[in-house]
């Protein structure tokens, strides 16, 4: 992905900035729950977070839009060991 993918814009439903990353925006994961624990105070925060998670299941299909870069070292980590 190249850093140009990347840009801030505003949400009409976040009331922060997001992410736009390949063309989607994206949010913090801490940041939605807490929005939504704020704006729907008498629900479970364990139910908030399930809703969340499932929703990102339902969108992202099982392929993650963005991955820590952590897993990029630990990616290449386990591809050189192949070299060897």
């Amino acid at each position: 992905m190249d850093e140009r993918d990347i840009e801030t814009s505003s949400s009409a439903h976040a009331h922060d900035v997001v992410l736009s990353v390949d063309g989607v925006p994206v949010a913090s994961f801490r940041e939605v729950v807490a929005r939504l624990r704020a704006d729907y105070p008498g629900e479970d925060p364990a139910h908030v977070e399930g809703i969340v998670l499932r929703e990102w299941e339902a969108f992202s299909a099982g392929r993650p839009l963005v991955v820590p870069a952590a897993v990029e070292e630990g990616a290449r980590e386990i591809l050189d060991l192949a070299r060897d």
